[in-house]
């Protein structure tokens, strides 16, 4: 099984387009097993209604901290260095 992991609260567009997408790929591979980082809770909401089958192969690893669109750069190398739970 080929582990992967994805910025589920990255892209221009976010959980909205990062998490249908991760779903979809999970569906067509079953193959894979997907570690979906980000905000848990906001996850696990868009996760709702995954088939069993698919769900069982998707991950939510909680991060404590989102770099965001609008963080400097040196914001998110500097202060934002919690890594995701184990």
């Amino acid at each position: 099984m080929i582990r992967i992991a994805i910025d589920g609260m990255g892209g221009d567009h976010g959980l909205p387009v990062t998490v249908p997408a991760a779903v979809a790929f999970a569906q067509r591979q079953s193959d894979v097993r997907l570690l979906l980082v980000g905000q848990a809770d906001a996850i696990q909401a868009r996760l709702g209604d995954v088939p069993a089958g698919v769900r069982e192969r998707l991950e939510v690893v909680p991060a404590s901290e989102v770099v965001t669109m609008d963080d400097p750069v040196e914001v998110a190398l500097r202060r934002k260095k919690t890594r995701p739970c184990a």
